[in-house]
């Protein structure tokens, strides 16, 4: 059976038609992770642990090299941190990271337990969101409904879901809706997929491996508009929504008592709303670029 591939990853998400003009030439992004390949260019590390830089959890490395096989020209910098890592540590990496002046940060670092969003892991990133797009992997806890975690839940995160290369849910994205009720994930990307890293074939699976999609959008986008909420609205609302017929079925898995699934809806319908599986969709690289286009083009004339 052939494998699922990173190019109809890239092909999904239309990335495929803005690596035609955009190899990341002047992006800065930055990875919070286990640390960072062996041969692929790094601009500066930073090293939170005992442990050399280089990764040898086969994580961080997978996703330095994802962000440059999609962006191979832009500045990549690299915080190294311990699993697990404390809030106080990574609290610390968000703040070295922007020392880079990111144009987008890469977190695929994220728990499963429910939040409200007020933990200090959450806070921070919605502190460092202020200035740089941080992209938070929404978690492995699905279909489990409620499974997005710190700091997933942060308000400000771009939190990213995973999607199949077909454009459908993949079960195991974790699920709204947060604890104070707001939906997440914000967005889906592809997971699940074969590509060569470090000289071997590598199948990537969870939203982990999702999560570079946007980050590397949200850096192309931060370099023409420079404003890090718009840049999160403009992923946002130019991503491709999942139509309900793939979305349904999964709507309550993971809750098991019938009771309890009646009276969660009659009290809490906003339980319901796909948008707590699939956020807005699986983003478009090639129609979020061009908005920020016509959005710097429109801007500079008045």
């Amino acid at each position: 059976m052939a494998r699922n591939t990173l190019d109809e990853a890239l092909s999904i998400t239309r990335f495929l038609e803005v690596m035609n003009e955009e190899s990341g030439d002047g992006c800065r992004i930055a990875i919070i992770d286990s640390g960072a390949a062996k041969n692929i260019p790094a601009t500066d590390t930073i090293n939170l642990t005992t442990k050399s830089i280089i990764d040898t959890e086969k994580h961080g490395s997978a996703i330095h090299a994802l962000i440059h096989k999609i962006l191979p020209e832009a500045e990549i910098y690299l915080v190294k941190v311990p699993d697990p890592v404390p809030d106080n540590v990574l609290i610390t990496a968000l703040s070295e990271a922007m020392r880079f002046k990111p144009h987008a940060i890469n977190l695929s670092i994220t728990s499963e337990a429910p939040s409200d969003g007020t933990d200090p892991s959450s806070i921070y990133v919605d502190h460092t969101a202020q200035r740089s797009v941080v992209a938070v992997a929404a978690g492995n806890g699905g279909p489990k409904l409620m499974s997005v975690g710190t700091p997933a839940v942060a308000r400000e995160a771009l939190t990213v879901g995973g999607c199949t290369v077909s454009a459908h849910l993949w079960r195991g994205s974790s699920r709204g809706p947060t604890l104070d009720g707001r939906w997440k994930p914000n967005v889906l990307a592809p997971t699940n997929f074969t590509t060569r890293i470090e000289g071997g074939s590598m199948t990537l699976m969870g939203t982990s491996f999702a999560t570079p999609f946007a980050t590397a959008l949200a850096a192309i986008v931060m370099k023409k508009v420079g404003d890090a909420y718009a840049c999160r609205r403009m992923i946002e609302l130019s991503a491709n929504p999942i139509p309900l017929s793939a979305a349904e079925n999964i709507i309550l898995q993971g809750l098991r008592k019938a009771s309890l699934i009646r009276r969660l809806l009659e009290t809490w319908p906003r339980l319901t709303d796909p948008r707590n599986h699939t956020g807005m969709g699986v983003i478009d690289a090639a129609s979020t670029v061009k908005l920020a286009a016509r959005l710097r083009t429109s801007l500079a004339h008045h």
